[in-house]
């Protein structure tokens, strides 16, 4: 493992180098593309050489902070949704069940035709 690592520190030691040695040049388009992809590659070799650095506790830490962002992703995404079927039920459909609105909504947004007209799926609050 000591020998990718160390494979790694040379790349970036070589890509700093690269990006001090452009800094004597004009600037240009070419060379603002081209520092903007030696960036790119510094950044991944960083990542690189942090994921082979971290310890058994970080890794856990980092799957257990991306899994709590998705899961507040996921809820947010269920709450506005939920308050969009409740919002056309209030204003246009009181007579259908939330359960019947939300596979109208379903089959709305696979472009087959519902019950629930343009309108409401548009301006739920009219």
């Amino acid at each position: 493992m000591s020998k990718s690592l160390d494979k790694l520190q040379k790349e970036l030691k070589a890509i700093q180098g690269e990006l001090q040695d452009l800094e004597r040049f004009r600037d240009t388009k070419t060379l603002r593309k081209f520092k903007r992809i030696l960036h790119g590659d510094l950044s991944t070799t960083k990542e690189k050489i942090k994921k082979i650095t971290e310890t058994q506790e970080e890794r856990k830490e980092r799957r257990k902070q991306r899994l709590e962002t998705a899961n507040k992703n996921r809820s947010s995404k269920n709450k506005r949704v939920w308050n969009y079927v409740k919002s056309i039920k209030e204003n246009y459909h009181p007579d259908l069940t939330l359960r019947e609105i939300r596979s109208q909504l379903k089959r709305h947004r696979q472009g087959l035709e519902t019950e629930v007209s343009d309108v409401a799926w548009r301006n739920p609050s009219p």
